[in-house]
């Protein structure tokens, strides 16, 4: 452990440095563009949220920088930008910090092998957001939401479930699946090995999965065009309407659900009755009960602003993956690097893992699938802490040697693309125009799945094909 330690951490914080000091995105003072409401909570969070509010969805985002206010009130320091920019450095530093002491206090839990510490390590912490956009935009929560996270799993995993839930219920204020998730984890707790081979509702969801959402995401469609809604079809989208890429991609996205429900272990899900038979409605009562009081606190304090709808992140995560044929492989590998594609080859192995922890584990696994169908893959990344367990255990099993873990660490390195420069000539103009789909613009977006253009796309989807050709010839043993 003291051997990886040694050398992927100093070259962890070297290149967060390297992000952190180096170029910061040329809009709004360096804020970004969800930033902006960041900053501006840091800057007047003592008097806005007291007197305006915040609207229904930002004001479960608010965390640090609530926080962060009243400590520079604390200290009678200015709330210019310089002095934010400088604060949110330091605090991010000092998160990084935690993540990396989590981590190995997880490593160390689950007792994993040095090739799969190193391979996890590289997954978690050398992708785009850790070595690139966590400098680039500091205004963000990401960052943060990922720490609350490790640290509520991690006590989860040691039995502490208490001081597990208290820390997830900053997830409340940060980013509320974390305190959902957590909730899910503690109620269903118990293990209930061995799980039966085969159930009723593993069979339903086996079977039905890849049909459900080939109805739904035509229903959504055909529901648009017929109420001649097609300007949302082509903001979910954001790409003009073209009848043969759109029914080549709902074919293709169909195809990957039916690989995941072939290959996975949807049929040894639990059954409904062992669901039941380890709930306590003590237990669910106690621990709501804080969840409903600090949101009825928080919509004393909620305006009737409307920046976000739920239905409609539901409509995206839908309808986005159909931009493109397999735009979600594009868009996860941009963003997370080798993550989905070493799921994905080794998903038996990886679902049974998941689900067989607990009850809860197989709610929160449905959960990561779910999310995990969008092409912006910074939706999952609060389950990062939740993926590396089974993912760990799949590694273990497969008892890479060092020269092989190297390769995949090497990987992972490089397609964070962390080395590419964003701040281009046309950059800055392209932003105050919002002009996503410039050259320039692309440097930045093309991360983000749902804002690729058909250029970046063709060059995250035929990286990904290498991807999977290379992890395949790793994994394989002769």
């Amino acid at each position: 452990m003291k051997s990886v330690f040694s050398i992927l951490v100093p070259l962890l914080f070297a290149l967060f440095f390297l992000s952190l000091f180096g170029e910061k995105i040329p809009y709004n003072d360096g804020a970004g563009f969800d930033g902006t409401f960041y900053r501006e909570v840091f800057r007047n969070f003592s008097n806005d949220f007291f007197s305006i509010g915040y609207d229904g969805f930002r004001i479960q985002r608010i965390f640090p920088f609530c926080a962060m206010n009243l400590v520079y009130g604390a200290l009678n320091i200015p709330l210019d930008n310089s002095h934010m920019l400088w604060g949110m450095g330091v605090l991010h530093i000092f998160n990084l910090i935690l993540q990396v002491v989590f981590f190995f206090k997880l490593a160390i839990l689950r007792n994993w092998k040095k090739s799969t510490t190193a391979i996890l390590f590289s997954i978690f912490f050398f992708n785009y957001y850790v070595l690139k956009n966590c400098g680039y935009e500091l205004f963000q929560t990401d960052a943060f939401a990922i720490t609350i996270a490790l640290v509520s799993y991690y006590l989860l995993l040691r039995d502490k479930f208490t001081l597990s839930f208290a820390v997830s219920l900053l997830g409340l204020f940060t980013w509320p699946t974390i305190t959902t998730i957590n909730l899910l984890l503690i109620l269903f707790r118990q293990n209930l090995q061995p799980i039966p081979e085969e159930n009723r509702l593993g069979k339903i969801l086996y079977q039905i999965t890849p049909a459900a959402y080939a109805v739904v995401a035509t229903g959504i469609i055909t529901l648009l065009i017929v109420l001649h809604k097609q300007d949302a079809l082509v903001q979910f989208l954001q790409v003009d309407l073209n009848a043969c890429l759109l029914i080549l991609s709902l074919v293709t996205a169909i195809g990957l659900l039916w690989f995941l429900c072939k290959k996975g272990s949807f049929p040894f899900f639990y059954s409904p009755a062992q669901f039941y038979s380890i709930f306590s409605l003590k237990t669910a009562v106690l621990l709501t009960l804080p969840i409903i009081a600090i949101k009825v606190f928080l919509g004393f304090h909620t305006n009737e602003e409307v920046f976000f709808n739920e239905r409609v992140f539901l409509f995206q995560t839908l309808i986005r993956p159909l931009k493109y044929p397999a735009i979600t492989i594009a868009g996860h590998v941009a963003y997370l690097g080798i993550l989905l594609p070493l799921i994905l080859l080794q998903f038996r192995r990886f679902s049974k893992y998941f689900v067989s922890i607990s009850p809860g584990h197989a709610l929160a696994f449905l959960g990561f699938l779910f999310l995990a169908i969008d092409s912006e893959a910074r939706h999952i990344v609060t389950f990062l802490p939740i993926i590396l367990v089974p993912l760990g255990s799949v590694l273990d099993s497969l008892d890479l040697p060092p020269r092989k873990a190297a390769i995949l660490v090497i990987l992972q390195l490089i397609l964070s693309h962390f080395y590419i420069p964003i701040n281009v000539e046309g950059l800055a103009q392209s932003l105050t125009d919002l002009n996503f789909t410039s050259d320039a613009a692309q440097r930045f977006f093309m991360s983000f799945g749902p804002w690729m253009t058909f250029k970046s796309y063709l060059l995250w989807i035929l990286a990904s094909f290498a991807v999977f050709t290379v992890i395949w010839a790793v994994l394989r043993k002769k």
